[in-house]
């Protein structure tokens, strides 16, 4: 009895310790998979085949800053995962950036458990981070340098008091249906001369829950604090390249439309970065304001 006792006891403690450093782990919010020489054109087509050939669903690619090509993949366990959350068609797609680099070609992937814990899922990405590293390889993390980024203060994070959480998105508006959203949201992406196109499209098995990518380049210059290179050239200045932030989510969940507020969704991305400076949130002040407002009218204009 005694010696079933102890036993019982040790491996309570052994769960206990395990799940305590689980909660302790620090994650950076980006992998560098690669740092190769060669040119832009001839490395994307390498990611693309090697993404495809790992069963991945190529959504979506476009080219957000000059010297960078993202590509934005899907599969069943990524849309599986989405389905398990009140909103987790935000992380069903995973970002993959291919940049120039001094001399080399850098591929980076956002990292799938940072995002499950800065995005409130449910299920479990390690198998994504699992068959990207199998696909791509894994160089080093990078990103939140300075900051022990734990998965308990992924949960709750915030920039700072005032900000914004996971939970207080950007309200775009409300429809009299899902089919009504998803129209609304679809012919604002389509209309030309403005800083907004559609990347990718992916729909949540399931659930009426659609998640939409969205590039953001100015087309003249008062789109400017939405711009993909502006944001970039303020934040994205030390270590990898971290042009995986983009694309931009706006996700209809139901009849409703929102958009993860820049506030919290750039913080989280970028922890580390200082309020003022040269490279400090202050200089984006206004991208915001600028972002929701053009979300907003992309789905009033009908």
């Amino acid at each position: 009895m005694k010696i079933f006792f102890h036993l019982s006891l040790f491996m309570l403690t052994a769960l206990f310790t395990v799940a305590v450093v689980a909660e302790d782990s620090h994650y950076k919010p980006f992998v560098v998979a690669s740092v190769t020489p060669g040119s832009l054109a001839e490395q994307t087509q390498l990611t693309l085949a090697a993404l495809e050939n790992a069963g991945f669903e190529v959504a979506g690619q476009y080219t957000p800053v000059d010297g960078t090509n993202i590509i934005v993949v899907s599969n069943d366990e990524l849309k599986k995962i989405a389905a398990l959350s009140d909103r987790g068609g935000y992380a069903a797609g995973q970002r993959v950036s291919v940049s120039e680099a001094d001399d080399n070609i850098e591929v980076t992937f956002m990292n799938p458990v940072y995002i499950q814990y800065g995005y409130h899922l449910e299920g479990d990405m390690q198998s994504v981070y699992d068959a990207l590293v199998a696909s791509l390889g894994k160089d080093h993390f990078c990103g939140a340098v300075g900051k022990k980024m734990t998965a308990r203060k992924l949960r709750k994070y915030h920039y700072m008091m005032g900000m914004q959480y996971f939970d207080d998105p950007s309200e775009l508006g409300s429809f009299d249906s899902y089919e009504a959203a998803i129209e609304a949201v679809e012919n604002g992406l389509a209309r030309s001369g403005d800083a907004l196109s559609q990347v990718y499209r992916i729909d949540i098995p399931g659930k009426q829950q659609t998640v939409f990518g969205v590039g953001m380049k100015m087309s003249i210059e008062d789109e400017k604090n939405m711009d993909s290179a502006f944001q970039m050239n303020v934040v994205d200045f030390e270590g990898c390249k971290k042009r995986a932030y983009f694309p931009y989510e706006v996700l209809v969940d139901g009849n409703n439309v929102e958009a993860l507020h820049m506030r919290f969704r750039m913080a989280m991305h970028f922890p580390n970065l200082s309020m003022m400076g040269k490279h400090g949130f202050m200089k984006m002040m206004s991208s915001p304001g600028a972002i929701e407002d053009a979300l907003e009218d992309m789905i009033a204009a009908q």
